[in-house]
């Protein structure tokens, strides 16, 4: 079933939309509530929660894209059962974009950075709408480059290349904008 098809039916609060979200996203939600809870029942817990949450928040919330909401909504929730559980442990992927806004050893470098958040949140408004929503899905909602593919439809490969692409062309356009990185 379509994704404005499922949202459709949330709007109707038609309870079909949590079975039409699970069949067509239950595989990936598992995907990234396991790639952080890295426990079975555990992960079960959240991919239940994820759909309650999904269920409580359409409406109000119009979603651009279904994936990356409930990607969204179950890796908060999984960040969240860990927490509870006083276990929660990022995984760093950080190192990816470490050539472009360096490491974080001192005060200096972190006001620095955070120069750099208007000028990246600028770029990504330039850039086409998958290619954003790919860099945020690993950046910000750390997703595996294998969920992110599963998204989208795309290999592993597809979305590492892409990624790779979306790094250099954010550096270069630092660079155009006077930031040296």
């Amino acid at each position: 079933m379509e994704d404005n098809r499922i949202i459709l039916l949330y709007n109707e609060r038609n309870e079909n939309a949590i079975t039409e979200t699970k069949d067509k996203y239950g595989k990936l939600v598992r995907k990234v509530s396991y790639g952080i809870l890295r426990n079975d029942e555990d992960t079960e817990e959240c991919e239940n929660t994820t759909y309650l949450n999904t269920w409580n928040s359409i409406p109000p919330a119009k979603p651009a894209s279904l994936c990356a909401y409930i990607c969204a909504i179950a890796r908060n929730t999984a960040i969240n059962l860990l927490r509870k559980a006083g276990r929660h442990k990022a995984e760093n992927i950080f190192d990816e974009l470490e050539e472009i806004i360096g490491d974080h050893n001192n005060p200096q470098e972190l006001i620095e950075e955070a120069m750099l958040v208007p000028h990246i949140n600028k770029y990504l408004k330039s850039i086409k709408s998958r290619n954003r929503q790919i860099f945020t899905m690993r950046y910000y909602f750390e997703m595996s480059v294998e969920a992110i593919g599963d998204c989208f439809g795309l290999s592993a490969n597809a979305v590492y290349v892409q990624l790779k692409r979306t790094r250099e062309e954010l550096r270069s356009y630092l660079k155009e904008n006077g930031i040296d990185v």
